[in-house]
């Protein structure tokens, strides 16, 4: 079952402004002196870009499969401990604060963000029944 990822209107601004203001420096000293910017752009915009058209997770018997953008881990379904909604800001994979976090044996936490936290965490129960949801 594949599960889409939520994106809250801030990835997008974050998006914008970083663009905006790396244009605007660019215009205002000039091509030459500012590959450093772009380059730094550059690499901003491949992480923060693919993760608008792919980002979603996917659960199957075997394993939990997360695409952000350019990136994906996987997840053994028998692995997983438990699920918690999360009001932890730090880097994950997702663009929303509306997260859940994946907490697992061998693997440290993984947060993700679902448009259906709930469907995805019954999702994961029915497959391991020893996982907890913890709201």
């Amino acid at each position: 079952m594949t599960f889409k990822g939520k994106i809250d209107i801030w990835w997008y601004v974050v998006i914008a402004l970083l663009n905006g203001i790396t244009l605007g420096i660019t215009l205002n000293v000039g091509f030459t002196t500012v590959w450093g910017y772009l380059i730094l752009l550059v690499l901003v915009d491949l992480y923060s870009i693919p993760v608008l058209f792919r980002n979603e997770v996917i659960v199957d018997k075997k394993q939990v499969v997360i695409h952000f953008g350019l990136l994906t881990k996987t997840l053994p379904t028998q692995e997983i401990t438990s699920i918690r909604k999360m009001k932890n800001y730090s880097a994950s994979f997702a663009a929303s604060f509306d997260r859940v976090g994946i907490e697992s044996k061998r693997m440290s936490t993984v947060f993700v963000a679902l448009y259906e936290n709930r469907e995805f965490a019954n999702e994961l129960m029915k497959l391991n029944k020893k996982i907890k949801y913890v709201i």
